[in-house]
């Protein structure tokens, strides 16, 4: 009988989940940052949809989803016939989402979006350190 091989043996569905438990989740807290190289009417407005949709409670991709049909579909427009890459991203309480348009010159664009938990490491009052265990491991 022949063995899987090792180094993908196991991918698959099982192990995306944790990229579906990101994208399903639901954003709360308050939006800290806005940081975007995109022009500012087209910032505004992705802005705009974005807190709308964290508001109506969709889930991070339904509001990705939702910024890139109604607010970066404008660059195609926009950039017609030209090059252009840019990126906006929302710095929330606990979640970071950056949304990245690729426009080509001959019409098409690209989206891609990338999603991070905010996990913070805290210094823990009774031991006098980080709480963090790799701290101090060494790289040997």
């Amino acid at each position: 009988m022949a063995q899987a091989c090792k180094a993908t043996g196991g991918a698959g569905l099982s192990h995306s989940r944790g990229y579906e438990d990101a994208v399903n989740a639901k954003i709360s807290g308050e939006l800290n940052d806005v940081e975007s190289t995109l022009p500012e009417n087209i910032k505004d407005r992705a802005l705009s949809v974005f807190k709308a949709a964290v508001s109506e409670k969709y889930s991070i991709i339904q509001a990705i989803e939702k910024v890139e049909k109604e607010a970066l579909g404008e660059i195609e427009t926009v950039f017609k016939g030209q090059r252009f890459k840019g990126f906006i991203k929302f710095d929330f309480d606990s979640w970071v989402v950056t949304i990245s348009v690729n426009k080509f010159g001959n019409g098409s664009a690209q989206f891609s979006a990338g999603v991070g938990q905010k996990k913070l490491v805290c210094p823990d009052p009774f031991m006098g350190r980080l709480s963090d265990p790799n701290m101090n491991r060494s790289l040997t």
